[in-house]
């Protein structure tokens, strides 16, 4: 489902109102669709039924995907999606397909559809009612872009899915996946979800696969089961990381709402190369890299992107300060319910970022023109002068106020 852009302009919007009521007035300042290249490839004919002809392969961006169940061989390295849409106005619908090779495009009663694979991008032309089921190939990556064989996972944040399934990458796309993982190696487990619950951004989906052990951190007062898989030689910084994770997740719960993605949730650490490099909000398992895993405050970073990022969806790269402020100010608060002070290592980070080149945190305002990979944004500037601009407003409307602030807004947006 389509998010409405309300994260950027409602929220805002909504904490500058409760900054007024409280202080009484005064101001405040504070590919996807691409075109189809000539060539590729189309299947497909006349149909059964009455021999009504199918319709031919077309390009159609604005279909909305409702579901997605993906099955991929990591041995074979083949995937189906199953994909049902929304109903268009078009008889086409167009996905993002990276390097994926094409295979088969049918029906989910095996009737064979029109397609164009053109390049990145495939064409279907779509029968009414029709659930898609898209047969492919697909290739072992090393740059942060798909599926890392060497390693082990998965990474698709922001625009790779397309490298692993087919998908469209527009952060505000929610999706309702299902994943189905078979061919690891053997002795290794394959960390993943099998469902997610409700409508997730297209980077979510992910697997780790490795010799993990898994630890269990208890359970949350609402029933939600928190544990952490670490590899071995990780036990302990895999405890020590997480030591307030179970608190810092009840207190999420307590205070922002319902978690959307499943009952059992936690940290899963990844091998990105043994750097201390932060951690991806692939929730329900979010991924932590192996040289991170100590770092409390980044599994409660990512443990917040239930909320926000993920559970609220930003309409706009530009406004990734809106997913990014947000769950590290909410690190910090969560920390806080449990003892733990993240504020001076923020205040550190802070002042490093402004000494550098760019601090910008919320570009001029424009929809998917940036490439976050590419652009100044990506960088510090929007996690930590977020976090303190929610600071800001604790400090004049109290904390609790944002907290109920911030919940209702989850609880207006979430999964929308």
């Amino acid at each position: 489902m389509r998010a409405m852009r309300t994260t950027r302009t409602g929220l805002v919007a909504a904490l500058a109102a409760g900054l007024l009521a409280c202080s009484g007035g005064g101001e405040t300042s504070g590919p996807g669709g691409g075109g189809s290249d000539t060539g590729g490839m189309s299947a497909g004919g006349m149909g059964g039924g009455g021999g009504e002809e199918l319709p031919p392969a077309s390009e159609d961006w604005s279909r909305d995907i409702l579901t997605t169940a993906i099955a991929i061989d990591l041995a074979s390295l083949t995937g189906e999606a199953t994909i049902t849409l929304a109903p268009g106005s078009t008889t086409g619908a167009s996905f993002e397909i990276g390097d994926l090779t094409i295979q088969a495009v049918r029906t989910a009663e095996g009737q064979d559809l029109h397609y164009e694979d053109a390049g990145e991008a495939l064409h279907v032309g779509v029968p009414a009612g029709a659930t898609l089921v898209i047969d492919y190939t697909f290739t072992s990556h090393d740059d942060f872009d798909g599926w890392l064989g060497a390693s082990g996972v998965s990474f698709l944040w922001p625009r790779f899915c397309g490298n692993l399934f087919p998908c469209k990458s527009d952060p505000s796309d929610g999706v309702t996946f299902e994943l189905s993982v078979v061919g690891a190696p053997a002795g290794a487990t394959a960390v993943h979800p099998t469902s997610f619950g409700a409508d997730a951004p297209s980077y979510m989906p992910a697997v780790a696969v490795g010799e993990f052990t898994k630890l269990s951190l208890g359970t949350t007062a609402a029933g939600t089961e928190v544990s952490v898989w670490y590899l071995p030689g990780g036990a302990t910084d895999a405890t020590t990381g997480t030591q307030n994770l179970l608190g810092a997740f009840d207190f999420y719960e307590q205070t922002l709402g319902t978690y959307l993605f499943g009952g059992e949730v936690g940290s899963v650490s990844a091998n990105w190369g043994g750097g201390d490099y932060g951690g991806m909000e692939h929730h329900p398992y979010w991924h932590v890299s192996s040289g991170s895993m100590y770092h409390e405050i980044t599994h409660a970073h990512e443990a917040a992107h239930g909320w926000y990022g993920n559970g609220v969806r930003i309409g706009c790269w530009e406004d990734f300060v809106l997913s990014e402020g947000t769950t590290t100010y909410l690190a910090a608060r969560g920390l806080a319910s449990q003892g733990y002070d993240a504020w001076p290592e923020y205040e550190c980070s802070l002042k490093y970022t402004c000494e550098q080149a760019n601090t910008v945190a919320l570009p001029d305002d424009s929809c998917n023109v940036i490439d976050i990979i590419s652009h100044p944004l990506w960088g510090p500037a929007p996690y930590y002068k977020g976090a303190y601009f929610y600071r800001g407003v604790a400090m004049v409307i109290g904390e609790a106020a944002l907290d109920v602030a911030l919940g209702e807004f989850y609880a207006a947006h979430a999964a929308g």
